[in-house]
């Protein structure tokens, strides 16, 4: 109402009359369309939020290169973890990687050496990390049920102590694990990177300043209490962690 401009007069109530006016203000049928679909008074007849997303006014064709970023992403636990790196130093930086032919007309071609591998890299994090979401196409997580359902009903007389608010639950289960260790500038203090891949195809990142008394169990059994990964997999990580852990503080010797 606030971008159509429509006046109240004081009124709390916007009338029929105002939503008149506004309404034949718009000059673009579509916008027109969907001002109103959304104005409908019978909540059945009216879109979901869902539904309007795919609206002709809001609906965005992705493109190829966002595309193909997801799907690089959600299938990067079938690869090895530098497959990036590695496809690189195997190409052929002069070979032609896109061509748009025309008729009548010279043609227009992109090579490998157009491209900015580090911006690449950079676009490919952004992606990971959930700064470019494919909206449309999103997959819904999982519903919990609700803690008032499936928490008992408080005793009155512990209810007058307050306890702190229980994490949620992580109910999907890890499919893929990658870890990377770096020291710090001064070579004091370990710093964990850890990447995650749920079920679901959720990344999660994770990152950690590691301190003298960190051990892998500790680690794995904070990240289940935090909601971080499934119970099932607290020894399956802790695991993982000690492995990399010794791996990467011997190559450090």
């Amino acid at each position: 109402m606030a971008v159509l401009e429509i006046q109240t007069n004081g009124d709390t109530r916007v009338s029929e009359e105002a939503i008149a006016r506004a309404r034949h203000s718009l000059d673009d049928p579509n916008m027109r369309e969907f001002i109103l679909s959304c104005l409908t008074l019978n909540p059945d007849r009216r879109p979901s939020a869902n539904s309007l997303l795919f609206h002709r006014v809001l609906f965005e064709v992705h493109s190829l290169k966002l595309l193909a970023a997801h799907c690089f992403i959600n299938h990067q636990y079938l690869m090895p973890e530098n497959v990036v790196e590695e496809k690189i130093k195997e190409l052929d930086l002069n070979m032609v990687m896109a061509e748009i032919r025309r008729e009548g007309r010279p043609g227009v071609q992109w090579r490998y050496s157009e491209v900015s591998f580090l911006e690449l890299d950079k676009f490919l994090e952004d992606v990971r990390n959930g700064i470019y979401p494919l909206m449309n196409f999103a997959a819904s997580r999982p519903h919990a049920l609700p803690r008032a359902l499936s928490q008992p009903q408080e005793d009155p007389q512990k209810a007058k102590t307050p306890t702190p608010e229980p994490f949620d639950v992580e109910t999907r289960k890890v499919v893929q694990m990658q870890c990377n260790m770096e020291l710090n500038e001064d070579k004091s203090q370990w710093h964990l990177t850890l990447l995650l891949i749920l079920e679901d195809k959720l990344h999660r990142q994770l990152s950690y300043d590691l301190l003298p008394t960190d051990n892998s169990k500790d680690l794995a059994t904070e990240l289940v209490h935090y909601g971080f990964i499934h119970e099932d997999d607290c020894e399956k990580l802790a695991a993982f962690l000690e492995s990399a852990f010794h791996k990467h503080r011997s190559q450090a010797l």
